[in-house]
């Protein structure tokens, strides 16, 4: 059933003229660890991505019917950034979803205010976790609702090294492929959550699914219905496995070597990131406005392969400039002009991946090789 509370932005009432409130449920304090339990579905991470907090008024509209369909899953609703999201910005001061460190959330630096979303990631981490203490108290799971301006499709995005959301991925794969949804799976490798950046680390799991091309602050009736698609399949594989029943049994069939396939983000290169980039530089007078403008050849082609030599960014004068091998010979770019990569709170450029497979039941990566396109079984697109 949905479970919802009622609590008062106290850290943000001297920079708003009303208090604003979120919906979220106290996590389970009896947590069994066979079962995903107290599931917290988060929309506006970024205040101008609007699809996600749609789907969570959903949720909220219908507490009954969600209940009769997920009587094991306690889910909650919550708001990541109600201030930008009012706003209708990605973010206040800083982005949110690069909050979660531990020398941002334990270390404050003494003499400097905090910002909004410094102050937010502390009352969610109190709220979803504790992160970095291990308690009954911490939320199951994190589901995080997110859009893309870039022609990502459905995309789920899970971290290395966690065999449930990996099963849950690929289930969740399968199930939208027969519906003739275009979807991917990300996987960045950081298998420990302590270390990651973002709000699902907050909790033991972490799932995002990412939906575009969306342009931000606008709500598009079809990257709605591809959110919900998504999340509900990921309830539904949830429920049977909490049921007793096996999930994976018509995966096991789909992929009968245990391989699933999916896209390796790079390696991050730069602080607080989650995966690795391209970086475009940007103007002396503004931080957030690049000097070069991504080629015309890669516009709307995520998940494309590229190679060294192939034409990567136009100057200002015309210039063009070629891939150079930095993140090996070929690569996949993905995010690539995402409007959310031009602030540098968030990390400017594009983002890399290489085409490969993780175990099905480790979620670890079956291999460091680069998938054979001509394999079927490796494509999924």
């Amino acid at each position: 059933m949905i479970r919802t509370c009622l609590l008062l932005y106290l850290p943000l009432v001297f920079a708003f003229p009303t208090a604003v409130s979120w919906k979220v449920a106290p996590p389970n304090s009896s947590v069994n660890v066979n079962k995903i339990e107290s599931i917290v579905v988060v929309g506006g991470t970024h205040g101008n991505e609007y699809t996600g907090v749609w789907c969570i008024k959903e949720l909220d509209a219908k507490p009954e019917l969600v209940g009769k369909q997920y009587p094991s899953l306690k889910i909650s609703t919550l708001v990541g950034n109600p201030e930008a999201h009012l706003a209708n910005r990605r973010f206040i001061d800083t982005d949110l979803n690069r909050e979660f460190t531990h020398a941002k959330l334990m270390v404050g630096e003494e003499g400097l205010p905090l910002t909004v979303e410094s102050l937010r990631a502390r009352e969610i981490e109190k709220l979803l976790g504790p992160k970095f203490v291990e308690s009954p108290d911490t939320t199951d799971l994190v589901v995080d609702l997110h859009t893309t301006t870039t022609n990502m499709g459905i995309t789920l995005i899970i971290p290395e090294g966690d065999a449930l959301m990996a099963q849950a991925a690929a289930y969740v794969l399968h199930k939208c492929l027969q519906t003739k949804e275009r979807i991917s799976i990300l996987m960045h490798a950081i298998p420990d959550r302590h270390h990651r950046p973002n709000v699902g680390s907050t909790a033991r799991h972490g799932f995002t699914i990412e939906v575009g091309p969306v342009p931000q602050g606008v709500l598009r009736h079809d990257a709605v219905e591809k959110t919900r698609k998504a999340m509900h399949f990921l309830f539904d594989f949830l429920e049977q496995r909490n049921a007793g029943k096996d999930p994976l049994k018509d995966i096991s069939e789909v992929f009968p070597s245990g391989r699933v396939p999916c896209y390796r983000s790079a390696k991050a290169q730069r602080p607080g990131e989650i995966s690795g980039k391209i970086p475009w530089p940007c103007t002396e007078d503004n931080p957030n406005f690049p000097l070069f403008m991504v080629h015309k050849s890669l516009q709307d082609r995520d998940f494309h392969l590229i190679k060294t030599g192939d034409p990567l960014f136009v100057t200002i004068e015309g210039d063009t400039i070629y891939y150079e091998g930095s993140h090996g010979d070929q690569v996949y770019l993905i995010f690539i002009n995402e409007g959310g990569y031009y602030y540098e709170s968030s990390g400017t450029g594009i983002g890399v991946a290489v085409k490969t497979e993780y175990d099905l039941l480790q979620g670890y990566f079956a291999d460091e090789t680069v998938c054979d396109n001509s394999d079927p079984e490796c494509n999924f697109e």
